[in-house]
Parts: C-alpha cells; sequence; structure tokens
C-alpha cells in the first residue's frame, strides 16, 4: 500500500482491516476514528506527488508489512524517558509529539541522556497546524488502543521486524555552514537561550540575532555540526526586552552555532539525494521551514512524507529529513 494521502473512509476501511498506520491530518478527520493499529498526529503539509496543503485528507505510512509485532503507548513527561526501554529486540520505534507540552520539552531536553536510545532507530515528528494558527490552536496525537486524540501526550507505535530485515534512522540536512559568521556557544541546553559567547566573547543572542535580522530582513536560523550530521535551530521568536531567544529545538550546551547558509534550490536536493534511497524508505519526516523556504506547494517531491514542526531521530531536530530505511539483511 503507497504511503500517501486518502480520504476518512478509505482509513477506516484500512483500520477495519488491521492495516498497521501513521496517520497524519486535520484535527477534525483524526477525531473518533475506530480502534486499530495506528498512531497520529495532526499535520496539514504534505508531499503526495506534489506539495499539498489539506485539512480533508489523511496521509497515511502504512507499516503493516514491516510489523512482525507492534506495541502501541500513550506516554507523557513522567516517562518518556523510558521509551527506549519498551522497544523490540530487532525492530524501531515512532514517535510523534504535540509541540509546547510538556513531554515535548522533556523530550528535546534529556533525550540523549535515556536509556538504551541507540538500540533501535526512534524516528517521528511534532504534532502542527497551518503557521498562521500556530499559538490559536494546540496540535495532537492520538493512539489507536483508545481512538482518544490528546494535547499532552506522545504517541509511540514500537514495531519488530520481521526475521531477515533491519531499520536504520538517516538525518540529511541540505544547508551548510556560512563560516564567515561569528562562532556561537551556549552555558545550557534549553529552547531559551540568553547570554552566549560570541567569536569567545560574552554576548547576548537575542540582541545578536536583531543585528543580523537587521542585515538580511529576518531572523536567521542557526546551524550545528554534531558528528558529522549537520543540525539546525529555527529561531521561534526573539525578545529583545528580556534579551532572550527561542528556537524549534534546543540548543545544546557547548556546541558551536553558526548562521545557516541556505541551500539554493532545496526542491533539487530533495529530488537528487531522495532518489537513490526510494527503495528503501519506509517513512520520511521533514520541516514545514523546507515547505516553506523551497515553495513546494505544487512542485514534484520524489518520495512522499509529513512536513511537520520539528522531526525526531533519536532528539528533537528542525530543518532536517529523517527517514527510516528498512533494509534485508
Amino acid at each position: 500500500m503507497k504511503n500517501k494521502l486518502y480520504t476518512r473512509n478509505e482509513v477506516i476501511d484500512f483500520i477495519r482491516a488491521g492495516r498497521v498506520m501513521l496517520l497524519s491530518g486535520s484535527q477534525q478527520v483524526l477525531s473518533n476514528l475506530p480502534q486499530g493499529k495506528w498512531i497520529s498526529g495532526t499535520a496539514p503539509y504534505f508531499m503526495d506527488g506534489v506539495g499539498k496543503v489539506t485539512d480533508d485528507l489523511i496521509y497515511v505510512d502504512d507499516l503493516t508489512d514491516y510489523a512482525a509485532d507492534v506495541r502501541i503507548e500513550a506516554l507523557d513527561e513522567t516517562n518518556i524517558h523510558q521509551i527506549a526501554t519498551h522497544g523490540f529486540d530487532n525492530g524501531f520505534s515512532v514517535l510523534i509529539l504535540p509541540i509546547d507540552s510538556p513531554v515535548y520539552f522533556s523530550f528535546a531536553n534529556n533525550s540523549l541522556q535515556y536509556d538504551r536510545l541507540f538500540d533501535n532507530p526512534i524516528v517521528g515528528y511534532v504534532a502542527c497546524c497551518r503557521l498562521e494558527d500556530y499559538g490559536k490552536v494546540q496540535p495532537s496525537t492520538g493512539i489507536g488502543t483508545t481512538g482518544a486524540l490528546a494535547t499532552n501526550k506522545a504517541a509511540v507505535m514500537h514495531v519488530r521486524l520481521p526475521l531477515g530485515y533491519t531499520a536504520r534512522a538517516e538525518i540529511m540536512n541540505f544547508d551548510t555552514i556560512d563560516f564567515g559568521t561569528p562562532a556561537l556557544k551556549f552555558p545550557k541546553t534549553d529552547f531559551v537561550q540568553s547570554e552566549c559567547l560570541i567569536d569567545g566573547k560574552p554576548g547576548n543572542i537575542a540582541h545578536y540575532l536583531e543585528s543580523v535580522k537587521q542585515r538580511i530582513g529576518r531572523y536567521p536560523q542557526l546551524i550545528t555540526d554534531m558528528n558529522g550530521a549537520l543540525v539546525n535551530r529555527d529561531t521561534k521568536r526573539v525578545d529583545l526586552d528580556k534579551g532572550e531567544a527561542a528556537f524549534f529545538s534546543p540548543a545544546y550546551a557547548g556546541d558551536e552555532y553558526r548562521i545557516v547558509k541556505p541551500n539554493a534550490d532545496y526542491q533539487k536536493a530533495f529530488n537528487d539525494t531522495l532518489a537513490a534511497k526510494r527503495d528503501h524508505i519506509a517513512v520520511c519526516f521533514s520541516c514545514t521551514s523546507y515547505f516553506m523556504f523551497g515553495e513546494f506547494e505544487g512542485k514534484h517531491i520524489g518520495v512522499n512524507g509529513v512536513y511537520a514542526f520539528g522531526e525526531i531521530a533519536y532528539q528533537l531536530l528542525n530543518k532536517t529529513i529523517v527517514t527510516l530505511e528498512i533494509d534485508k539483511t
């Protein structure tokens, strides 16, 4: 079954047929679905042949062919640290987090310290809404064991792979580091930062980002190299009175950040990179920043997927592509 957008009635038929699925769509179309082997998250941005924005259809990532067994659970900030210990010996886990919830902040700030985190791939995304509605509506997640949606629970699906298969998580970033900009270091791991080092000298991140905005017309994104993977930090807001800047994923203490050098053609980068991997990709999650900056609506991308307010590959990321890839061994 192809990963793509389907009608609500089609999805209900899939649920009743026992298919194992990740479901993404609006609050309205995800509400009151039958119980089954699914988890869900709210999202309006999709790649389905071309970029689409819709509140009427449900995007289905079908995992049935990879699921020898499945375990579904809802976790909150008190037990999200146990996520890796609940998985199967050979498999993967999919995690959907509601943005700005306690469980979202807990996972984002602490996941790299979780027990057995890297035993199996953990991938997923941050449930979202239309950008113009951010701050007005709270995105939600859902689990098929009850059919209920929640704004304060992480939806988790653990999948055991059949014999002869292995899973891996891949992170891709189509931006690069602008080494002509100052190196930034923060004293703490947090979504909200204030005092920092700018090329080794004490400074304030809010005032620095404001000065960049005066030159380029918008707040910039930051980027860092984490063991060979380039990871972005999107600026959410800047409060000059408080001297604070907030990001869509936490900036880590000690890492060196600089300003992003954006890719000149995101559509070409997506297609060139993903084409060679298409046969191995089970699910693909990406960021609304790519969707917006690349002006993807109506444009062709060779791999279907969900575009959200953040991606997950063991930790919370943003402005990356995360793929779950399945290999025969």
